[in-house]
């Protein structure tokens, strides 16, 4: 029998024969993930003669599928796919799946309809997508004013059109792991421990880029009132008058006017001052956006892009730290010498792995503090003096050498 570690239920019995095991949070893919590696009696049993036999238990997908990592439930949802292999040495069935917000990944959001839904706000939309999936939402943001129409096409996928409403809120929609859906911002909470190489760190690697980064990021959309910016009514018509002559009808060249585009199209834009050439790229709102939605968005897009060319990823031993285990979208202080990161980084993804070889360790990749926030930037991408908070007395000797 494991010991704590990393537990398997399925459909309400927990599952102790597997020999390799991870369960994984990330902020980029939204629903959580897990895969283990493990022996399947039934299929032994039918296979070998000298297979062990009892408990009977036959792998497939569809089940119900329960994690937990020392004794806490950190994921809930369904074994997605079921794949024996079988050699002359060995035999084993891998089994991997999502939690429950997975199937708004890859299932339709409104394939009933409605088209569109009116004076919405993003908690409402999100609830009214996520309820036939059995998925409760709640929200620990004001997410702002509600969206006058929020279109849904027919074909779109339900985390896509939760998403779209996101960006134009600068919020992050994230799955509990648990059957619920969160919609907030980076950073609230800190993470039980600090993270340092040479330190209480295995090992570490990083990655610095500049791909998919752009000097300008611009969001075109477009609206249906002028938004306050049409200051003159038309002329009153006047019974049995006739109309205006076409001679005496002010020439056009056919382009909008000012004010015909302040009434039906808004841009939003946003600088990334880390890049010094010209590099712009265009995106298309996907819902009615006001100047200050496309702005936003136009944020938004900026700062996850550079979140995601600038990422670190370390490995610790054990789950958690100080009583608590890893989490997602908490804060970490980052002591990397070899790296030259000195402060507080975001963690983006918690992969915590257990083997029979290698025993426990969670992986943790962070990245930039102000990914998924419209605060201003400031110094939280500038490195603090070494020392000034970093690690002190000897060093962890869990951690490998450099």
């Amino acid at each position: 029998m494991k010991t704590l570690g990393l537990t398997l239920r399925i459909d309400g019995t927990d599952y102790d024969q597997w020999t390799e095991a991870e369960v994984s949070r990330d902020l980029k893919d939204f629903a959580g993930s897990f895969r283990f590696a493990m022996r399947d009696p039934d299929r032994s049993i039918a296979t070998f003669d000298y297979a062990s036999p009892p408990p009977i238990f036959r792998l497939r997908p569809g089940q119900k599928a329960e994690v937990f990592a020392d004794g806490e439930l950190v994921l809930s949802g369904w074994v997605k796919k079921v794949e024996p292999n079988i050699d002359e040495e060995h035999c084993e069935v891998a089994i991997s799946g999502e939690d429950k917000a997975g199937d708004l990944i890859d299932c339709a959001a409104a394939p009933d309809g409605p088209g569109e839904l009116r004076n919405v706000k993003l908690e409402d939309v999100a609830g009214k997508i996520a309820a036939p999936f059995g998925l409760s939402v709640r929200t620990e943001i004001d997410t702002g004013k509600p969206f006058p129409r929020f279109s849904l096409d027919v074909a779109e996928f339900a985390h896509h059109a939760i998403e779209k409403g996101a960006r134009q809120r600068h919020a992050l929609v994230m799955s509990d792991g648990v059957g619920g859906i969160v919609i907030t911002r980076t950073g609230k909470n800190r993470a039980p421990a600090d993270i340092s190489l040479p330190g209480n760190a295995k090992g570490g690697r990083a990655t610095f880029s500049h791909e998919g980064r752009h000097s300008k990021t611009i969001v075109r959309g477009r609206q249906e009132k002028a938004g306050q910016q049409r200051d003159d009514r038309a002329a009153p018509l006047t019974a049995g008058a006739a109309p205006a002559a076409l001679e005496d009808r002010p020439a056009g060249d056919g382009s909008a006017t000012d004010r015909e585009r302040k009434g039906t199209a808004v841009t939003g834009t946003a600088q990334d001052p880390e890049i010094g050439r010209y590099r712009p790229i265009v995106h298309l709102s996907r819902t009615q956006a006001d100047k200050q939605a496309a702005d936003d968005e136009a944020d938004w897009r900026m700062r996850t892009r550079r979140a995601e060319s600038e990422e670190a990823n370390y490995r610790v031993a054990g789950f958690g730290a100080n009583g608590r285990l890893w989490r997602v979208n908490e804060t970490t202080y980052v002591s990397d010498a070899f790296a030259g990161i000195e402060r507080d980084l975001l963690i983006s993804r918690v992969t915590l792995r257990e083997t029979d070889d290698q025993g426990r360790e969670a992986e943790l990749t962070v990245t930039s503090p102000e990914a998924f926030d419209r605060k201003a930037t400031g110094s939280r991408r500038t490195n603090l003096k070494r020392g000034k908070k970093g690690p002190k007395g000897p060093l962890d000797g869990t951690a490998e050498a450099l």
